[in-house]
């Protein structure tokens, strides 16, 4: 009888850790999907001007005529006009649908802030900042307007 109940105990335990490892898992699989996510957008938006890379002077910003999306001229050198253009696109869900399509982050929200160097001025903002606490923020140090800046960019589910 002794024997049976050890058996059992050991059985639960086995049971209640194999559950803990597998959320473990899936969290930290989660994890690194999200942050794979937030680079990967931080470095289309802040590394590439886009393609074409004018399309913020286009007067018709399509998913035919534009097939990817930067803020920038050089590397971290953020344009006004760009932040502009994309500005324009957070109006509606389907323009917001549009940027994270282009973004190559379909299936997650973004949010993204740019600040002054010491945090306290917000310059710019897109997107829709996250409620939840599982996001996972990439942040960069940019140019605006030759004057460095903070940027932020957070991204969900």
């Amino acid at each position: 009888m002794a024997g049976l109940v050890m058996i059992s105990l050991l059985i639960m335990l086995f049971i209640l850790e194999w559950n803990y490892i597998a959320i473990r898992w899936d969290s930290s699989e989660s994890y690194r999907e999200l942050l794979g996510a937030g680079l990967f957008s931080a470095d289309a938006l802040f590394t590439t001007p886009g393609e074409p890379p004018g399309w913020e002077r286009m007067a018709n910003i399509t998913t035919a005529n534009i097939s990817a999306l930067g803020l920038v001229n050089g590397r971290n050198e953020l344009v006004n006009a760009k932040l502009d253009a994309l500005y324009s696109l957070n109006q509606t869900n389907e323009s917001y649908d549009f940027v994270r399509t282009k973004l190559g982050i379909p299936g997650y929200n973004i949010h993204l802030m740019i600040k002054s160097l010491n945090g306290e001025a917000l310059l710019y903002e897109f997107g829709r900042p996250s409620s939840l606490n599982n996001s996972v923020v990439v942040d960069r140090i940019v140019l605006l307007n030759a004057t460095p800046a903070r940027a932020k960019v957070e991204v969900w589910r």
